[in-house]
């Protein structure tokens, strides 16, 4: 109830905060309320998480950058911090059989065809930008949940850099949470052996 409360009238979730907050705000705001429409049996709640998870990613189509993500701002700049998180807001629309326009995610598409590095199994944070962990599983997700099969080439040479020694899980060292959120559900998606070798040392730790 709070959640609904807090949409605008143009389907926005955030309020107020740092200029750098909105659309990480309405990101996840959207992956809530499109996972709570679709797992709600409640023909009354459900009609109105419909209605808000609509709005929700109709603001999340009309902000899209021209370049083809998202950033701070409404139509400005793109960087893969702010693009996965709209995305799996997107996503999480589709998954609960709401529609999402095609033209949107080839732009989202075309955007990480633009920043790509090493082919498109490395991804940094914005364009002209090193190459990251955190990005590049961020990146892999997305380009997962964009059609990338297990066994594509860049996914796979991706994934294992994620698995090399320099990238691997520290609880003592630097705790990257933002990496391991990522990588785990792209680790999750691929299955098999990156999962269970990536998954015993996340449970260890």
């Amino acid at each position: 109830y709070y959640l609904l409360k807090q949409q605008d009238n143009d389907g926005c979730f955030f309020r107020e905060g740092g200029f750098n907050q909105r659309f990480y705000t309405h990101g996840q705001a959207t992956i809530a309320i499109c996972e709570l429409y679709a797992m709600t049996k409640d023909p009354v709640l459900r009609s109105s998480y419909q209605e808000a998870a609509e709005k929700a990613i109709e603001y999340c189509v009309k902000a899209q950058s021209p370049s083809g993500g998202w950033k701070y701002s409404y139509g400005g700049r793109s960087d893969v911090s702010v693009t996965g998180w709209i995305l799996m807001g997107l996503q999480s629309a589709r998954m609960a059989g709401l529609e999402v326009p095609k033209k949107t995610l080839d732009n989202v598409s075309g955007y990480l065809d633009s920043i790509a590095l090493d082919g498109g199994s490395r991804y940094p944070y914005e364009s002209r930008s090193p190459a990251t962990p955190a990005m590049t599983a961020e990146g892999l997700l997305c380009r997962q949940y964009l059609g990338w099969k297990r066994n594509n080439p860049n996914l796979l040479e991706g994934v294992d850099w994620l698995l090399e020694p320099e990238n691997e899980l520290s609880y003592t060292g630097y705790r990257d949470v933002y990496y391991w959120y990522y990588a785990t559900q792209v680790m999750h998606h691929m299955d098999g052996e990156p999962w269970e070798e990536w998954n015993r040392t996340m449970c260890r730790l």
